[in-house]
């Protein structure tokens, strides 16, 4: 992060109250005054401007103000900034997010369908067991015959 942000942020996050609460340099200086808020005055052939001591300080707070102000100004676009670059991370984390999501759906989706052609494996009609049982017993039921047959055939004598 740059230290023009860290600095922003602690000073955002740490402004006391009283700096939240800057001088009003809209409207009118020292309204309360009607009369003799300023006047020209010459001097020596100069021309000048007299204002009331009021209107004056009125004048000097708002312009100890401004700088407040432009700081306050550019704290608020750092903090956009900062609001921007968060917003985009968190889009970037959705999106990530969203393709992870999809690419796990992907994989239990083919999970699934492996498993279900391997319990379809499993109960072909070659893997049951009765069938296996028949076969064995027609095997075993040959093989009695054929000895039975190859024994009758077959004398030794004593």
């Amino acid at each position: 992060m740059r230290p023009a942000v860290v600095l922003a942020l602690v000073f955002l996050a740490a402004a006391p109250a009283s700096a939240q609460e800057l001088l009003d340099v809209d409207g009118v200086c020292a309204p309360e005054l009607t009369e003799n808020r300023r006047a020209t005055l010459t001097h020596d052939g100069a021309v000048g401007l007299w204002f009331h001591a009021d209107v004056a300080r009125c004048m000097l707070g708002r312009l100890q103000a401004l700088p407040l102000y432009a700081e306050r100004v550019s704290l608020f676009e750092e903090r956009l900034v900062l609001t921007n670059e968060r917003q985009e991370l968190t889009h970037r984390q959705i999106q990530a997010a969203q393709e992870s999501e999809a690419r796990a759906v992907g994989v239990l989706e083919a999970s699934e369908r492996r498993a279900r052609e391997a319990q379809e494996e499993l109960d072909a009609w070659y893997r049951h067991p009765a069938l296996w049982f028949v076969v064995g017993a027609v095997v075993i039921g040959a093989v009695v015959a054929l000895g039975v047959l190859v024994y009758s055939q077959v004398r030794i004598p004593l």
